[in-house]
């Protein structure tokens, strides 16, 4: 059972369960609105009701507790509809079939990411911006360490790392904006905790490095290439885009 998430696609899922259930999903979109305005309403009264004690401060008070009981509630309506979505995206993959899993499941995984990849700079990019000028990559390939967050930020959501399931290695992708509680892809190698994903491809391991990535070539592959082949190496490594990582108990 997973008992603290860290990472969830919200999006991915919800097209999961609405793709599952044909469009019909038991929890509509109605309910999710009716019950969440309840409870942001809850919210609001007890708010307002903290500032009331203090009746010389006069409008300025009620506005105050007007924008907070607004901010709050939007919260909780926020929360209350990703977790709305999360239980329904697990009852889900529960009832899937065990045989032909459409979900993917990796148990207690430790991850890494690939050295000198978009994934490897993401997670020094925050403290590399400290030093001053600029890093040589390989082969004069040189990045502006001041800019290299921001650029990171605004131009690629997807992330790569490497796993090891089974002894065989393979390709988590993750969203970095899925991240909940404050926990960021660096965080993702010190835990080791379960993913879900779902099988999207295969990609050439090498591949992954920044250089490469801006290559205007790669190695290609023949027909002889794959048809010899006995397993997917050749290829590369199965690739999978996650949509829930969290502990498991």
């Amino acid at each position: 059972m997973i008992v603290k998430v860290i990472y969830f696609d919200e999006d991915s899922a919800t097209d999961y369960i609405h793709i599952i259930e044909g469009g019909k999903s038991e929890q509509t979109t109605e309910k999710i609105k009716n019950t969440t305005t309840n409870i942001a309403a809850k919210a609001r009264a007890k708010v307002e009701a903290k500032f009331k004690w203090l009746p010389f401060l006069g409008a300025s008070a009620e506005a105050e507790s007007s924008a907070e009981a607004m901010r709050l509630g939007n919260t909780i309506i926020r929360k209350a509809v990703s977790n709305t979505i999360l239980t329904d995206y697990l009852k889900e993959v529960e009832e899937q079939d065990k045989g032909k899993p459409i979900i993917e499941i990796f148990p207690n995984c430790i991850i890494s990411p690939y050295p000198e990849s978009f994934a490897y700079y993401k997670m020094l990019t925050p403290y590399l911006i400290m030093t001053e000028g600029k890093v040589e990559v390989d082969g004069g390939f040189a990045l502006n360490i001041s800019r290299m967050d921001e650029a990171l930020e605004s131009g690629r959501g997807y992330y790569e790392l490497i796993a090891v399931k089974d002894e065989s290695k393979c390709i988590l992708r993750f969203n970095i904006k899925a991240f909940r509680n404050n926990y960021g892809i660096s965080d993702l190698v010190k835990m080791n905790l379960t993913y879900h994903a779902i099988e999207v491809g295969i990609f050439p391991e090498e591949n992954l490095t920044m250089q490469q990535e801006f290559a205007t070539s790669t190695k290609s592959l023949n027909g002889f290439d794959i048809m010899s082949s006995q397993s997917d190496d050749v290829l590369g490594l199965r690739v999978y885009d996650v949509i829930l990582a969290g502990v498991d108990k």
